[in-house]
Order: C-alpha cells, then structure tokens, then sequence
C-alpha cells in the first residue's frame, strides 16, 4: 500500500490535509484579484472570527475529555503564569496569519509555496544552533535543494526584470514572505516548548489560551492601526453590518472555514499518520499548486517554476529521510 494508506481513515485525512492548505492558498488569492467577483473584506475581522470558532472548540474538546466547566476555570486560575507566556506564540501566529492574506495578494500560489518551505531551513537551523539539535547530512543537502528552489523561483526573475517597479515588488514579497517565516517559526518553536514543559496543563487548555490571546491581538490591531492600507479600517467599521454580511460572501466563507478545520485535520494527521508523510504531503502539495493555478488562474509554468517545484519538493522529502547507519562489522567467534 502506497505510503502505508491502509485504511479509508488515512486516506481521507492524507487527501484533506493536502486539499485543504492548497485550496486555502488558491482561493485567497483567487479573492485578492482584480475582477473577481470578491468583495473588499477585512482579513483581521475573518481571522477574529476564526479564532472565535477554535476557541469553542477547543473548549468543547475541554469539557468531552478534560473536566468540567469548575475545572476548567480551577486549572485556569493554576496556570495563570502560563497563560500570560502565551501572549508571544499567539501574537506571532497572529502576524503570521495576517501576512498570509497580504502575501498572497503580492505573489502567486506556486511561487508562495515554494518560498515558504524556507521555514524548514530556518526551523532546522533554529533547532540546531539553540536546542543542540544538529542536522544530519540529508537535511544539510535538502537545505542546499530549498535554497537552490528559492533562487530558481524568484532570483531568475529577478535578474531577468529591466522594470524597476517589478523589481522592487518582488523584493518586498521576499521581504514579507521571509517575516512570516520568521513570525511562524518563533511560534511553533516556542509552542511546543510550552506543550512539552514538564508539568504543563493538557494541550485542550492551553489551546483555549492561544486562541484567547489571539482574539486580543487581534482586536488591538485593529484597535490602534495606523493605517488603513494596512489593515483595511479600524474595529468599528469592521463590525459594520456590511462587513459582517462579507463573512458570508462564497468567496470568502470558506477561507473561515478551512482556516477554523486545518488545525483539527493537522491533529489527526499526527495522531493517525506521522511526521515523514506530513512531510511528503507538503512536497504533494506544490504540484498540486502548480497544476491548478495553472488550470484555474492560467499562471504559467515557466522552466523556471517547474525547476524549483522539483528542487523544493525533492528537498522537503529528503530532509525527513533518516541517514542509513553503517552496519556493525560482524566479529568472527
């Protein structure tokens, strides 16, 4: 059986988790292009409303497997300094989820895929250098394959481009898309130092934290914006009830949608499957990307693009894979 897909199960979740992060990419830039049918949205007011719905169930998730409501706010008030270090991972995921909507208005899917496997370098190398975790010989070379992905992809444009304009956007992009690596690498590290602290609270409770920190976050940002190219109005004009009917718009629904189910599919994922086939779903992932952005946007796929496809997904696979230890030679009795 191919990628040890035994069961309707795992079949089921291997497809969702890959269809849904690719659709999630290929609408919300379907939905930040001129002459669509999409209306002008406020993606901080989406993101509110998403983290409102994880928030739920997360608590509900509580109150099936954890305690009680008694419980819930006994252990809330035990954790207290927990809560508050919450602060940081939520904000980062915050700025993280922000910078997806914005990164995609900038550039395409394929390209947008393909740049954001840097964060595996940078999560290796975090890991490396802060954790004492160094990196095996395959994830130095699959370094070496994302990197050479990331050139192909952007740095050929870059020096082919004789617009000044084109030039510097792409910059920005690089720019942008290299921050929310940063923000998104900051936080799942620091997350799962938290989730794995000895003594720590069960992940459903601090679940219900990250998603109540993010709610702040994000009403604060709208609260003080500074300015509206950034985020599109302030917190009353994003509760207007024109605002609040765009939620509903088919163009936009279902971003809420699968933004409020990826992380329950991630969940199951790690419980039914594993890491490694995590991964090649991610390396799936950019073909499937390029394959419908073509199809449904007409985005070609240049030399350029098909290269870094292959050098980007050859290295998200190679990273996962063990080093072959050498065999023990056999001593004759």
């Amino acid at each position: 059986m191919i990628l040890g897909l035994d069961t309707t199960t795992k079949k089921g979740i291997f497809l969702s988790y890959m269809l849904l992060w690719s659709a999630l990419r290929l609408i919300t830039y379907g939905s930040k292009q001129e002459g669509s049918s999409a209306p002008k949205y406020n993606e901080t007011s989406l993101l509110i409303f998403v983290c409102f719905a994880k928030l739920i169930i997360a608590v509900v998730m509580f109150l099936r497997a954890d305690g009680n409501v008694s419980e819930m706010l006994t252990q809330l008030k035990q954790n207290g300094k927990l809560f508050a270090r919450y602060f940081l991972p939520a904000l980062s995921y915050v700025v993280y989820d922000n910078l997806t909507f914005i990164n995609l208005s900038l550039t395409d899917p394929v390209t947008y895929v393909i740049l954001m496997q840097m964060r595996i370098v940078v999560t290796g190398l975090v890991w490396s250098v802060f954790f004492s975790k160094p990196l095996n010989k395959n994830q130095w070379y699959a370094i070496g394959l994302l990197t050479a992905a990331c050139l192909m992809q952007k740095g050929v444009g870059i020096l082919n481009s004789s617009n000044k304009a084109d030039t510097s956007n792409t910059i920005l992009s690089i720019a942008l898309i290299g921050a929310q690596i940063a923000c998104g690498v900051f936080a799942s590290v620091f997350n799962e130092l938290l989730l794995k602290e000895k003594g720590s609270a069960g992940v459903n409770l601090q679940n219900t934290f990250m998603y109540t920190h993010s709610i702040i976050c994000n009403v604060t940002w709208l609260l003080l914006c500074p300015s509206k190219t950034w985020c599109k109005g302030d917190l009353f004009e994003a509760m207007q009830p024109e605002q609040l009917t765009n939620m509903f718009h088919p163009w936009i629904l279902p971003i809420g949608i699968i933004l409020a189910s990826i992380g329950i599919v991630t969940s199951l994922f790690i419980k039914h499957l594993d890491s490694v086939r995590k991964t090649i779903a991610s390396a799936i992932e950019i073909f499937i990307d390029a394959i419908l952005a073509y199809l449904i946007f007409g985005i070609p796929l240049g030399a350029n693009t098909l290269m870094a496809t292959v050098l980007a997904a050859g290295g998200i696979v190679l990273y996962s894979k063990p080093v072959e230890q050498p065999k023990a030679p056999v001593e004759n009795a």
